[in-house]
Parts: structure tokens; C-alpha cells; sequence
């Protein structure tokens, strides 16, 4: 029997809601392949034990950008410690240094490894955040494709300011994307609920599923049946984190 495509959106931290969902679901893994969008750290009250729980699962997983920052982090940190250079990043919260700090090595050398695309098959792909329009999926920017939101006219990702808003004359990046590919993404809370579903080109769709869970909202899973995408999805228990920003 082939198996059923599962996609899980940012988890964030929120490791009940997420048991929470794999009950839902009914997750067996002779039955399912089961993908997580990445963003596992930060913003919930345990990043670390959900990096856990997925990894101990053997859960396919991307990276997201806020596993790419705790990998950086780590590296900057372990340099500082070893010959007092100073680490150029912007000071995490005391949460997230102490998170990273909990990290194996062997954990965070996982992170590091993770993927930033996976082919799901029947035309669809999964990344965390989008697709820059201008290129095609074999040749994304590794950076851009873990942080990309907004694009310019021809394409381009263009970078959020420091109020987060919108850049002015940019577009979502999924307003412009005609394939061939479809894809599945996260890292951008379009609504606290309602995924956000975009379809251009005839059999060519982009659905977003980070439905906020840290923010109060929910925590999503999209069934990729070939004929039609279905969802679960699970309410967060509470408000862990205030905004929608970086």
C-alpha cells in the first residue's frame, strides 16, 4: 500500500500540540510519510524536546531558518569560547541561548544536515518558507529559500524592513510562482487558522500551513492525497509568544 503524504507546519516549540496531532492524525509510520516544514526552535515552551521528539521519530525534516540561526550560533559561540572572538550575531533571548546551550552536538550537527527541499512526489515539494519566481526550484538561494516572503517585480526576494511590514512595491512570493512544481510551505502565519492556498497555472499550487501555533493560533497538518489535500489541525493551548515577526 503506497503510503500517505503528511505535512506538518511550524512547530515552534509547541511539543504537546504537536503529540497532540500525531494522535489526531493516527500516525503509523507503515502507513504515512510524515514531513515536518521545520522551525522547530524558539517561540514554544520546549524547542528542545520537540527537536527530540522529531528526531527520535526519524521524522523527515527541513530547515527552517530558525534552526539555521541556532546552528550559526553555535558555531559563532564555540569560536568565541575557543580564541575570544566576539559573536557577530544579534544576542538571542535568554530562552533561545539557553535552548541552544541544551543542544547536543550531535543535534545540532543534525540540524545543520537537515535539507532545504523535499520532493513529495506527484509534483509536489516542500521547502520552508517559498521560492524566489526568478529561478527555478533546482536553483534556489539556500538563504532565500528558508527566509523568503516578499519579491520585486521580476522576481527577486526582497528583505523586510526593521517594522517587519511589507516592503513597498513587493508582492507574496506565491502571486508570482507558475512551476512546474507545486509547493508546500511554511514560515510565513498568513492567518491564525485557514491555510493560505494560491493557484496560478492549471495543476500548479503553493498552500501554506504555518498557522501560528505559537502565536495562539493553530498547529496544521495537510493530507497531500493525489486528489485532493485535506487538513488537521490542533489549537494551541495558549498564547506563547506576542506578534508575527521574525
Amino acid at each position: 500500500m503506497e503510503k500517505i503524504t503528511v505535512v506538518v507546519g511550524d512547530i515552534h516549540g509547541c511539543l504537546e500540540e504537536f503529540k497532540e496531532l500525531l494522535n489526531l492524525i493516527q500516525y503509523k509510520p507503515s502507513q504515512m510519510r510524515l514531513v515536518s516544514l521545520g522551525d522547530m526552535m524558539d517561540r514554544g515552551p520546549d524547542p528542545v524536546g520537540v527537536v527530540r521528539r522529531v528526531r527520535s521519530m526519524g521524522i523527515e525534516t527541513l530547515k527552517g531558518n530558525h534552526e539555521e540561526k541556532h546552528v550559526r550560533w553555535r558555531k559563532h559561540e564555540e569560536k568565541r569560547a575557543k580564541d575570544g572572538t566576539p559573536n557577530p550575531m544579534k544576542q538571542m533571548s535568554e530562552a533561545d541561548a539557553a535552548a541552544n546551550a541544551a543542544l547536543t552536538d550531535q543535534e545540532m550537527s543534525w540540524m545543520r544536515d537537515l535539507p532545504l527541499k523535499l520532493n513529495l512526489g506527484n509534483n509536489w515539494w516542500a521547502v520552508h518558507a517559498g521560492c524566489e519566481p526568478t529561478r527555478t526550484l533546482a536553483k534556489q538561494n539556500p538563504a532565500q529559500i528558508m527566509r523568503v516572503r516578499y519579491v520585486d517585480e521580476q522576481g527577486r526576494a526582497v528583505a523586510l524592513g526593521p517594522t517587519l511590514d511589507q516592503p513597498e512595491g513587493t508582492v507574496y512570493w506565491d502571486t508570482q510562482w507558475k512551476g512546474p512544481e507545486s509547493i508546500i510551505y511554511g514560515h510565513c502565519v498568513h492567518d491564525l487558522s485557514t491555510v493560505r492556498i494560491t493557484n496560478l497555472v492549471h495543476d500548479v499550487f503553493c498552500i501554506g500551513i504555518d498557522t501560528g501555533c505559537c502565536f495562539g493560533g493553530h498547529l496544521t497538518a495537510a493530507f497531500l492525497e493525489p486528489d485532493v489535500t485535506s487538513f488537521i489541525q490542533v489549537k494551541a493551548k495558549k498564547k506563547y509568544y506576542e506578534g508575527h515577526g521574525e
